[in-house]
């Protein structure tokens, strides 16, 4: 028994390190704005590292949450580690049609995500588009409605044109107290 047990030991000792290798070779391809060595840094791999498969998904992992990149794929063969990459588009221009008041604007500008001369994912777009009818609704604008339009340009960059309809602002126009039998209605609207 003892003896099957550390076959077994030894067998899984060397099948797990069987597939790591030691990096001599780096290689990149696909990046054309974004640096070799920035890609080496969100990757956080550097030569002589000793890489096993679950390093390959965190290496992964790094790349795509630095919001640089629309696809990557990463493989070791023969102690060369390549990182292939398709780097997202760079916003030109971000547009806010339908809205004149700067106050509401600038409460908009400062509090999405997406800006000029950042990179563009549509994950985002998402969440800015619910941040702006969030706005809108904190200030009265209930039935408000955003389109959301993506101008492609060249070199790898777009504008983002955002249509929004405000609609009525909804207002109070009656305050109704029910249930109160100690203080009259004046008294609690005041």
């Amino acid at each position: 028994m003892r003896i099957i047990s550390l076959q077994l030991a030894l067998l899984f000792f060397f099948f797990f390190h069987a597939n790591a290798e030691i990096v001599k070779n780096i290689i990149i391809k696909g990046n054309e704005r974004i640096q070799d060595e920035t890609i080496l840094m969100f990757a956080g791999v550097k030569i002589n590292s000793n890489i096993e498969n679950q390093d390959l998904n965190s290496i992964l992992k790094n790349i795509y949450d630095s919001n640089y990149f629309d696809n990557v794929s990463v493989e070791i063969s023969r102690n060369t580690l390549s990182i292939n990459v398709i780097e997202l588009p760079i916003i030109e221009n971000i547009k806010y049609e339908g809205i004149k008041a700067n106050k509401i604007l600038n409460v908009i500008k400062d509090n999405t995500k997406l800006k000029s001369r950042s990179s563009f994912n549509k994950i985002i777009l998402n969440e800015d588009n619910e941040i702006i009818l969030n706005i809108l609704k904190s200030l009265g604008y209930y039935f408000s409605n955003i389109e959301t339009y993506v101008e492609q340009l060249e070199n790898n960059k777009v504008n983002i044109i955002n249509k929004i309809d405000l609609g009525e602002k909804a207002k109070i126009k009656k305050i109704r107290f029910i249930g109160n039998k100690i203080f009259k209605d004046r008294k609690l609207r005041n």
